[in-house]
């Protein structure tokens, strides 16, 4: 079985298909929850609580609390949390809490062991962010089967139980979740049917940002009244107290009745009242839904679409339940929004989809190529088409008029999958290698860019410069890279498969070499 898993930013999430061919979402704990907080704390005794446990102990002293690594993940600058003479990386972090998933599905005893996985990821994450999550995956001892965006996921798993009638229809699937924001633009078709048109997002946008205008505003009340700062006599206790209360309140005010949110709260020796009405809560965040709106219309400028061409939205993540994005988002498309009952797990549902695809060999888990034979039932008509959409330009390092630029090879926002190819000439006599540098982004300037790596093609005779070589990009539909320097007259190549995160030199426990990483890692108990 591979099952499908949603690693998100606030809380994360796994499914499998049932033998009714219906994804749904496995209980995690206690209660039936179907989620988890995705936070560890470290302790004492090589031990890290994942999940409620560690957001509940985070005032013990002697520990870290680690939350949100997701915003961080494979990023050159990214934050790393120190704790017993390790630097951990958000990909240390995030096996952690995959190896606290796969515990919790085997002490429930109803499911097969987790093994082969799918999981996803934003859209809009460079290339070195989806390998990072690809080495999470790996750190935890699972076996990553395919990647899948965010986006796809949920419009798969919405598509396959809610097909057009007839035709096709664009599907703005606008997704909040708790930490990271998502929009994307995608066609669907029948049950099988997903092209992507395009996409943008917010890494650093997510129902955190509303739990903190709250907290700011009892703070703010909290320094009037008590005549002092919060942050300077509240305890970690309290603290921790007054994050929860705040995120409890934005929960109610996602209930359309609650017109007032009252509650207590300490800091240090002095106790507060606080009433915060919906007028007030909808006025400080209101920037926040502007900042969404405003990505939406840059999707649109990327796309040529606009929000007259959509014709359903998609509201996915938890964050959607919220009035306030529901009624902007109507305000803004003219139509009423398509919100999900449970819109926090529509991502692990179609991860777990994809996974199926793959596992009955319907599709190739990378490439999305339908078998040519008819699988577990499937006719030629109803065999997956999903069609990606390249969240940022890729392509090498040139040398144009004197200067070296970055010349785009794939461009943002190309049909994924894909595979383009160009032809370049040597710069230098004698050269007996080529080394193709390559890099993401938008701009021909290399500083404006990230730098993925590099291609060498090694053991070339001595030669003139001028020699013709060619340098194809080809991409997969989750968005993987694979390159290929040729020289073209010796016919010489190498392939070079991006596999590993290349912008995190000297962070965190990459100072290691990677099995001690693992080694590591399989020592900590995870509770």
């Amino acid at each position: 079985m591979i099952y499908g898993i949603d690693l998100g930013t606030t809380f994360s999430a796994i499914a499998h298909v049932n033998p009714l061919r219906v994804p749904v979402c496995l209980p995690l704990g206690e209660g039936n929850k179907t989620t988890i907080p995705s936070a560890v704390l470290f302790a004492e005794g090589n031990r890290a609580h994942v999940g409620e446990e560690a957001i509940d102990l985070s005032y013990l002293p002697d520990t870290l609390l680690v939350e949100h690594a997701k915003r961080s993940i494979g990023l050159q600058n990214g934050q790393s949390w120190n704790y017993k003479g390790w630097r951990y990386t958000p990909e240390e972090i995030s096996a952690l809490i995959l190896r606290k998933i796969t515990q919790l599905v085997a002490q429930d005893g109803s499911f097969e062991p987790v093994r082969d996985v799918v999981v996803s990821h934003p859209q809009y994450f460079w290339m070195n962010q989806k390998e990072a999550t690809r080495e999470a995956v790996d750190l935890a001892g699972l076996n990553l089967v395919a990647t899948i965006t965010e986006p796809n996921a949920a419009a798969i798993a919405y598509g396959i139980f809610n097909p057009a009638e007839e035709g096709e229809r664009n599907v703005l699937v606008f997704d909040l979740g708790g930490g990271t924001f998502d929009v994307t633009l995608i066609r669907i078709g029948g049950r099988t049917r997903f092209h992507m048109l395009g996409s943008d997002g917010d890494s650093q946008l997510g129902g955190m940002n509303w739990d903190g205008q709250i907290v700011n505003l009892a703070k703010e009340k909290f320094g009037h009244d008590a005549g002092v700062d919060f942050d300077d006599v509240a305890t970690p206790e309290q603290h921790i107290e007054l994050r929860k209360l705040a995120e409890k309140a934005k929960i109610r005010f996602s209930s359309p009745i609650v017109d007032m949110n009252r509650f207590s709260f300490e800091g240090g020796n002095n106790k507060l009242f606080i009433e915060i009405t919906r007028d007030q809560f909808n006025s400080i965040c209101r920037p926040l839904v502007e900042r969404c709106l405003e990505r939406c219309n840059r999707l649109f400028q990327k796309t040529g679409y606009g929000w007259r061409q959509v014709d359903e939205v998609l509201l996915v993540g938890s964050s959607t339940r919220m009035p306030m994005i529901q009624e902007s988002v109507e305000r803004a498309a003219g139509k009423t929004p398509r919100l999900d009952k449970e819109p926090k797990l529509m991502v692990a549902k179609g991860a777990a989809m994809w996974g199926r695809w793959v596992s009955d060999k319907i599709i190739d888990p990378r490439w999305g190529e339908a078998e040519e034979a008819s699988v577990s039932g499937l006719v030629a008509h109803e065999r997956p088409d999903v069609v990606g959409r390249t969240a940022h330009g890729l392509g090498v390092l040139v040398k144009r008029g004197g200067r070296e630029v970055v010349e785009s090879i794939i461009k943002q926002n190309a049909e994924t999958p894909c595979e383009e190819e160009q032809t370049y000439a040597t710069d230098r006599d004698g050269a007996t290698a080529i080394l193709a540098q390559l890099y993401e982004g938008e701009s021909e300037e290399p500083a404006e860019c990230f730098l993925m790596g590099d291609a060498r093609l090694d053991g070339l005779p001595p030669r003139p410069k001028g020699q013709r070589v060619q340098v194809k990009f080809k991409i997969d539909v989750s968005g993987r890279l694979e390159v290929t320097v040729r020289d073209v007259e010796t016919g010489l190549e190498k392939v070079k498969r991006l596999e590993k995160s290349v912008l995190r030199n000297g962070q965190g426990g990459a100072q290691a070499d990677p099995a001690t990483r693992r080694r590591h890692l399989a020592e900590i108990v995870v509770i």
